[in-house]
């Protein structure tokens, strides 16, 4: 059964001797009402529905990437978060290894069974920004592009980490992953000393991408490119 909710206006209402505003009190309907909509959304999109699933992308805040993924997991829905080894640096003479970072800084996959109301509570999720190649088109990832990605990644190591041939503005194209075949160029390095004593090495890019007519900018290590 709906509940039908009359507002009153004008008149407060008076509750345990506090007086309410009625239409403080319509706001905060309404709040509670769109928050069990979108949560019935999310369950459109979680693990134990019917149907052919697929990967997608989300766009998710930077640097909020594992609290989207935890928050999608406690929700039922099934999740990925590329990670790469940090890679090792000198710091004061003694090698400190990095912790693991997100291969994609900005992104998370996700399993789900496509429909209008699945990514529309997908992108209510907080720290959600949108999918890639928005709702209409989202960027389908195939099942053998992951199987290929999530084996690579296993066997990742901080040699193929590096890379000293790129330069900002070089053409590239996505090699392996979720972005496997889009083209871009890079707009940005991001280079380390590894060793000390030795001159910085690029290990990361920012690269300007075209998707479904939206240019994205993906932050990738430079081992997923080849240059055109």
């Amino acid at each position: 059964m709906t509940m039908q909710r009359k507002i009153y206006r004008g008149t407060p209402v008076i509750i345990n001797d506090e007086r309410i505003d009625p239409a403080r009190m319509a706001r905060a309907w309404v709040k509670d009402e769109m928050r069990e909509i979108r949560a019935n959304m999310l369950s459109m999109a979680s693990a134990n529905q019917p149907g052919e699933k697929g990967w997608f992308v989300l766009q998710v805040v930077s640097g909020r990437e594992k609290a989207v993924e935890n928050l999608l997991r406690e929700k039922g829905v099934m999740s990925y978060l590329p990670l790469v080894q940090g890679g090792v640096k000198m710091v004061r003479g003694h090698k400190v290894r990095s912790p693991e970072r997100p291969a994609f800084a900005g992104y998370v996959m996700v399993s789900v069974v496509p429909s209008a109301a699945a990514f529309a509570g997908l992108v209510s999720v907080r720290n959600v920004e949108d999918i890639l190649g928005g709702a209409q088109k989202p960027h389908r990832v195939s099942d053998e592009t992951m199987s290929r990605f999530k084996i690579m990644l296993g066997d990742w190591a901080e040699a193929t980490a590096r890379a000293k041939d790129f330069n900002k503005g070089d053409w590239v194209e996505f090699d392996e992953g979720p972005f496997a075949g889009f083209k871009g160029h890079i707009v940005k390095l991001r280079k380390m000393v590894l060793i000390r004593g030795e001159k910085p090495v690029a290990v990361e890019g920012v690269v300007e991408v075209d998707i479904g007519g939206r240019v994205s900018s993906v932050t990738t290590p430079l081992a997923l490119l080849v240059k055109l």
